[in-house]
């Protein structure tokens, strides 16, 4: 199971300690902070990246694993343009250093690509909301545990019971 919660626990914690700005859920429903602050979507999906997944037994369970690719948009908000590029920025610096070796090491999640920064700002009526964005695509393992149905004891005509354990 793609663990999604921890994911965007640990994308939320190493952009704030990594900017010192609060970074919220784009659409979380909640409040929006005063001055600069970053926003984190998930795209839909945690898509296949193609083949057959991978099937083993581990003890009494069938695991299925298989890679899967994610992606995240991210938005730079704050009163003044270049101080949203410059945090924007900063935030795309923690996935190309820091943050893919954390991700990779605590939760087993490539940065796969980090996209440039641009412009996207928007008119709001009349006045401008400040903001550049970037996405990242990722890629990680996604293992399904199963119970595994054992076939404890066959009949076969002609041959009587046999019994495997």
């Amino acid at each position: 199971m793609i663990p999604y919660n921890e994911i965007r626990k640990a994308l939320v914690s190493g952009l704030s300690d990594h900017t010192g700005l609060q970074v919220i859920n784009m659409n979380g429903g909640g409040g929006i902070p005063k001055g600069a602050f970053i926003t984190y979507h998930f795209e839909p999906g945690f898509n296949s990246t193609g083949g057959r997944p991978i099937e083993q037994q581990n003890g009494e369970y069938l695991e299925q694993m298989e890679t899967v690719e994610f992606t995240v948009s991210f938005l730079s908000y704050a009163d003044d343009n270049p101080v949203s590029m410059t945090n924007a920025l900063q935030a795309q610096e923690w996935f190309k250093a820091d943050g893919r070796i954390r991700l990779k090491d605590d939760l087993g999640i490539v940065v796969h690509n980090v996209g440039q920064v641009e412009n996207r700002d928007v008119a709001i009526g009349t006045e401008w909301e400040r903001r550049h964005g970037f996405e990242v695509e990722f890629r990680m393992q996604n293992i399904s545990q199963r119970k595994l149905d054992v076939i404890e004891k066959v009949n076969i005509e002609g041959a009587g019971t046999i019994v495997i354990n």
